[in-house]
């Protein structure tokens, strides 16, 4: 049985080294402060880094090929000055003094190498010289084995008819996907031999005389053949049925319900902190996986269930499912994939967790973790008490999620309770902890600076979120930046993040100034649309706004709020333009019936093009210091010319754009006209 198991490996083996030989290509990036290389290596595996001859050199236990050909298209020579492959090892020449370089592994599985300008620091391990791999010995020659006895074989034992083989059980209908690992080798690439389930006695001779006797009946007349059954007759009403509830009915607390009526689920689903083992991981690992397999290499259900209970005490959720996957665990296969996918930070299908977020129990909290958009019934509170008896690890790797689900939900209470229950705990937070508490402080952006000034894992959240908090302010990007929001949205290209990373883009080019820019980079992404228009009506300057807010005569309006469209349509009022500004309004048919804001609007439009008895229709029946101007310009130029004395002061032109004050000027001389008519013409 060992050399079967061990020959299926070798051919597993032989058939996975194509694989290896995939091309990895290196992708770069200029940051302020640093440059950086990236690969998206085919599998994961371990690496090291360290110094050599010239610089610093990445070294991977499985050697991959580097295309090393669009390194230098994106950064210039200033940090790094040279990467070359040769002999298993990418060497990285930097060409900035003083310079260090350091190197880390995201979530995503990419190697990322940054070389910083500046002295390293006093403990950073890259400065340590790399240790090159020493050649493995030749395997000696295997001693052959001693001779035994061989026994004589025993007389063959009379042949029994094979046993019909059991079907597999179905896979309960709210089971979730099965997951695949991100990290580590793949359990599932150990092939295993079948073992056949328990047999249960052959009915074929059963259903053969039944069928024989059917046959009969069918043949003799006595009995129908049918394709379908007749549907069956309604079941009687039984008595005593009430509306309300029962007297003396009162519902059992020990069984709360879900969201759809069906029971919860029972707390030792859920119960993390009761699925590990004293000791580290590095200790219990063992412990944990053992005894999986019995006597004739049997799964042992229970031994499968502890270990993939302890697989997700420890946060390994891709390896729990796995082994979940690999010996066929049913029982509370459910739960166990929910929390999985949510350790992973992998998509969940909303039906279930939809349903237990609203439990009284822990599983109203792994409910919350796995929506990203708040649930009908929540119990938020029963999910806070769950967070809390997590073991610290799993609090600190779920708690910028549960922020960020309950800052979706505008509970800032909740988040600041889960906040304050890791970092009260946590003397020494990692990147992942400061970078939460940075985004939910007032005055966290000092914070945010620093976490980007450190680079590392959490720099680029960092900086995505310091530039989101510096848009929602209305505050002007600075031109680093941008520049480092525009090299992550090339890097992180096709991903997750993307549409997030190209809004910052746009709003930073529009709060610059460079709308031209913004409004080619909006094409690509139309959701950021309303933003962009609003930053033109509120900080655009008039070449911008006549540039981009005068629109074509076919063209359609844009789908933005009342509040950007009256925005637009007072700036284009301003600058003398009534007739683009009534492009942002509704039509005249629709304005009679339209919010008093937009008749208003649509009355200034009017008057500024002079037609003073449309201003005077839309403006009808208004209350308020606006409307009476309305009134009183309309009353103005409908009423005749008069004469003037030669000494009067000409009339002060209004308060706005140059265009509405030449357009003043066109109506004051055309009533100066009519007054010299006046007086010529004879009487």
């Amino acid at each position: 049985m060992m050399r079967l198991a061990l020959a299926f490996f070798l051919l597993g083996t032989a058939s996975a080294l194509p694989a290896l030989s995939q091309t990895v290509t290196v992708r770069s990036g200029d940051h302020p402060g640093f440059a950086r290389l990236a690969m998206d290596l085919p599998t994961p595996q371990a690496w090291q880094f360290g110094r050599v001859e010239g610089g610093y050199a990445l070294r991977l236990d499985t050697p991959v090929e580097m295309n090393l050909s669009r390194v230098f298209r994106a950064i210039g020579r200033g940090r790094i000055g040279a990467v070359a492959m040769a002999d298993g090892l990418l060497t990285v020449t930097p060409a900035c003094t003083p310079c260090h370089a350091v190197a880390f592994e995201t979530k995503r599985g990419t190697v990322v190498i940054d070389v910083k300008t500046g002295a390293a620091p006093a403990d950073s391990r890259f400065e340590q010289p790399l240790v090159m791999a020493a050649a493995d010995p030749a395997p000696a020659d295997p001693a052959p084995p001693d001779p035994k006895p061989v026994d004589p074989a025993p007389p063959p034992a009379p042949a029994d008819p094979p046993p019909a083989a059991m079907p597999p059980s179905p896979a309960p209908a709210d089971a979730l996907p099965a997951l695949r690992p991100r990290a580590g080798y793949d359990w599932t690439a150990l092939p295993r031999a079948e073992v056949a389930p328990p047999m249960t006695p052959a009915l074929d001779p059963f259903r053969e005389a039944i069928l024989r006797q059917l046959a009969e009946g069918a043949a003799r007349g006595v009995v129908d053949m049918v394709e379908t059954l007749p549907p069956a007759p309604p079941a009687p009403l039984p008595a005593q049925i009430r509306i309300a509830e029962e007297p003396g009915f009162v519902a059992d607390p020990a069984i709360p319900l879900t969201s759809d009526g069906t029971a919860c689920p029972a707390a030792d689903r859920f119960a993390l902190a009761d699925w590990g083992l004293p000791g580290p991981v590095s200790e219990t690992l063992a412990q944990g996986r053992a005894g999986l397999e019995g006597e004739f290499d049997r799964p042992d259900p229970a031994a499968v269930q502890r270990a993939v209970r302890y697989y997700l005490h420890v946060g390994f959720g891709a390896e729990a499912a796995q082994l979940a996957d690999i010996y066929n665990l049913r029982d509370e296969r459910t739960a166990y994939d929910l929390i999985a996918r949510v350790l992973d930070d992998r998509p969940v299908d909303a039906a279930y967790p939809t349903r237990i977020a609203s439990c009284d129990g822990p599983a109203a909290l792994w409910g919350i973790l796995a929506l990203p958009t708040p649930a009908q019934d929540e119990n938020t509170q029963a999910a806070l008490q769950a967070f809390v008896a997590l073991p610290q690890h799993l609090r600190v790797a779920l708690a910028p999620t549960l922020v960020a689900r309950f800052a979706a939900r505008n509970d800032d209470a909740s988040a600041r309770i889960v906040q304050d229950a890791v970092l009260r705990a946590t003397p020494d937070p990692d990147p992942a902890t400061r970078l939460m508490a940075a985004r939910m402080a007032e005055g966290g952006e000092a914070d945010l600076k620093r976490i980007l000034e450190e680079g590392g894992p959490g720099a680029d959240d960092a900086l995505v979120a310091l530039a989101d908090r510096q848009i929602a302010s209305g505050a002007r990007l600075d031109d680093a930046t941008l520049i480092g929001l525009q090299a992550l949205l090339r890097e992180r290209r096709g991903g997750e993040d993307t549409a997030a990373l190209r809004r910052l883009v746009i709003l930073g080019l529009a709060s610059t100034g460079d709308f031209d820019a913004a409004f080619r980079a909006e094409r690509e992404d139309p959701a950021a649309q309303p933003a962009l228009w609003d930053w033109l009506a509120q900080t655009g300057g008039d070449d911008a706004v006549l540039t981009h807010a005068v629109l074509p005569p076919e063209a359609a309006m844009p789908r933005v709020p009342q509040t950007i469209r009256l925005a637009l349509a007072a700036r284009l009022t301003d600058l003398g333009l009534p007739d683009p500004a009534l492009a942002w309004l509704p039509r005249d048919v629709d304005l009679d019936r339209a919010p008093e804001v937009e008749r208003l609007a649509a009355a200034r439009a009017h008057l500024t093009r002079r037609d003073a008895r449309r201003a005077l229709v839309l403006a009808a029946g208004l209350e308020g210091a606006e409307a009476d101007a309305i009134r009183r310009g309309a009353e103005a130029q409908l009423s005749p010319p008069t004469i003037l004395p030669p000494d009067a002061a000409p009339l002060p032109l209004p308060e706005a754009g140059p265009l509405v004050q030449s357009r003043a000027l066109v109506g004051q001389s055309g009533d100066a006209r009519a007054q010299l008519e006046a007086l010529l013409k004879p009487r």
